[in-house]
């Protein structure tokens, strides 16, 4: 009997702390609001050689609190970042960028057109 007690005891914890663990986020870059204010940006970097760039480049950007995407790609000597306006902007994602080892030369806001292409 104490033995079956020990076990829905520690069973009920365990359940206790796996609902505690759904239930916060984990990962900044993914706290975005529902009702964010959106905006994309394409930003032209200098550096980037490969996929490995790419991927330290989307990395770190998304590690910054209110990003919702990155796409890095090399072979344009770009990247396509969508972000919540009230948690981020363009300065923070340059700090991502330049802390990686690589150079920004410049942010395009897209419009609504160019971000359905």
């Amino acid at each position: 009997m104490k033995t079956l007690l020990r076990f829905t005891s520690v069973l009920s914890a365990l359940a206790l702390m796996f609902l505690i663990s759904c239930n916060s986020t984990g990962n900044k870059g993914a706290a975005v609001k529902e009702t964010a204010e959106l905006k994309k940006v394409e930003v032209s970097i200098t550096g980037m050689t490969c996929t490995g760039c790419e991927q330290t480049i989307q990395t770190n950007v998304m590690k910054v609190e209110g990003i919702k995407s990155v796409k890095a790609t090399h072979t344009e000597g770009k990247a396509l970042v969508e972000y919540d306006a009230s948690q981020a902007d363009t300065s923070e994602i340059r700090a991502a960028i330049t802390g990686s080892g690589y150079r920004v030369n410049a942010f395009s806001e897209l419009t609504v057109s160019e971000t359905q292409k």
